[in-house]
C-alpha cells in the first residue's frame, strides 16, 4: 500500500490527517499484537470519527492533503484493519 498524498490549497489539514494516519497504524500494530476483535472495532469506530479539518479556500489558502487522496488512503486502512479483525489476514 504504497499511496502518496498530494497537496492541495484549502486540503485537508497536514496536522489531522498525520493525526489519524497515526491512530489506524497504532491500532494495525494492536491488532498484530493480539489485540481482541471486539476492542479493535471499537476503536475503529474512534478512529473514524476523529475530525478532520479543511484548509481555508481562497487566494492565500494554505495547501494541505489532497481530499481524493485521502479519503482513499483511509477507505484502504479500514479495510485493511477489517480484513485483519475479520481474520482474513
Amino acid at each position: 500500500m504504497a499511496q502518496i498524498l498530494r497537496s492541495e490549497k484549502g486540503g485537508y489539514s497536514k496536522k489531522d490527517v498525520l493525526k489519524k494516519m497515526d491512530a489506524y497504524g497504532s491500532l494495525l500494530f494492536a491488532l498484530d499484537c493480539g489485540m481482541d476483535s471486539e476492542s479493535a472495532m471499537a476503536e475503529l469506530e474512534n478512529i473514524k470519527t476523529m475530525p478532520i479539518e479543511r484548509e481555508e479556500d481562497g487566494f492565500f489558502a494554505r495547501s494541505g492533503f489532497s481530499v481524493e487522496d485521502t479519503d482513499a488512503y483511509f477507505a484502504e486502512m479500514e479495510e485493511k484493519i477489517l480484513n485483519k479483525i475479520n481474520g482474513e489476514v
